[in-house]
């Protein structure tokens, strides 16, 4: 673990640390004054809400309501927190994607209520979470896609870099609900490190099962969260019931360089306080501060570290 003699910036002691029900530890903090938070690690405390909420304000929402065009309209929507690690981790509320087969509607690609979500972060110091989410897809006949791309816009099918996803295969009512066969009904499958910019995919043959499974879902989350079911491609109801938010696990890290880097340089920016040192991010983010053995704390504060 490298560490550096240098002093990390230190917030007021007067900054407020808590947001309704979360506790908001520096580098993260909240507020008119700017000392009160590292530079990229700016929160919003809405006190609207009762309890009061925590969101993320720099991070870009895009929506695609059409589902052909491969690029959606920024939406006023933020990124809800839930929960911040030191240990690099924010566990945050994400948007679902969603497309319900409507036969009201004549022409085909109408015929679909649609919402695709884009997301942008790579002004931020979050990525999407490879360890700590997985990639689900509800629905008959589906292909459940993660995509990113090169452009400066959010979306492009012509910078197209990668893509991702699994497929969801239905034979008739009675083996889907029954889940004869995997991947029937709904599909998941592991994520890409590092991921800061993509948007989500979402294609069927929604009209062949309509009348079991008029709707397709697909969202990326906290592993851990299982709190669906085959039923959900029924109706519109799991997007209700969830808010069409799901719980989602981002990785922070400290500016996009490395810990051999920061420390030969000795840089005044360093973000390690005394009795800590920092390890580089495993997603390739930048570096992570943690207290040296025998001690415990914020170890982004200058004494955060005590011994225990």
């Amino acid at each position: 673990m490298a560490t550096a003699t240098s002093s990390p910036i230190m917030p007021k002691p007067d900054c407020p640390d808590k947001c309704g029900n979360i506790t908001v530890p520096y580098p993260f903090g909240f507020g008119d004054d700017a000392s009160c938070y590292r530079e990229g690690f700016q929160l919003l405390c809405n006190h609207t809400f009762t309890p009061p909420k925590l969101f993320l304000p720099n991070i870009s929402i895009f929506e695609d309501t059409n589902g052909v065009e491969w690029y959606g309209h920024r939406i006023d929507k933020l990124v809800e927190v839930e929960e911040i690690s030191l240990q690099g981790q924010l566990r945050v509320y994400s948007f679902m994607n969603y497309r319900c087969y409507n036969d009201s509607f004549l022409v085909s690609h109408k015929a679909l209520n649609t919402s695709l979500i884009s997301v942008d972060m790579r002004d931020t110091p979050f990525a999407l979470s490879d360890t700590g989410n997985i990639l689900t897809g509800i629905g008959c006949g589906i292909l459940a896609d993660v995509a990113s791309s090169n452009a400066n816009t959010t979306v492009s099918y012509q910078y197209l870099r990668f893509r991702y996803g699994c497929y969801s295969h239905c034979w008739n009512k009675s083996e889907t609900l029954n889940r004869t066969y995997p991947a029937m009904g709904y599909c998941q499958t592991n994520n890409t490190k590092g991921l800061k910019s993509f948007y989500g995919i979402l294609n069927g043959e929604y009209q062949y099962y309509k009348s079991f499974s008029p709707c397709a879902y697909s969202f990326v989350a906290d592993y851990k969260w299982n709190k669906f079911s085959i039923n959900d491609s029924s109706g519109f109801g799991f997007y209700t019931r969830n808010k069409g938010m799901v719980p989602t696990i981002l990785d922070w890290a400290i500016e996009n360089d490395s810990c051999k880097n920061i420390t030969m340089r000795n840089n005044v920016t360093y973000a390690c306080g005394e009795n800590s040192g920092c390890h580089d991010s495993h997603n390739g983010l930048g570096y992570l501060c943690e207290c040296l053995e025998g001690y415990q704390g914020n170890p982004y504060l200058q004494d955060g570290c005590q011994g225990m």
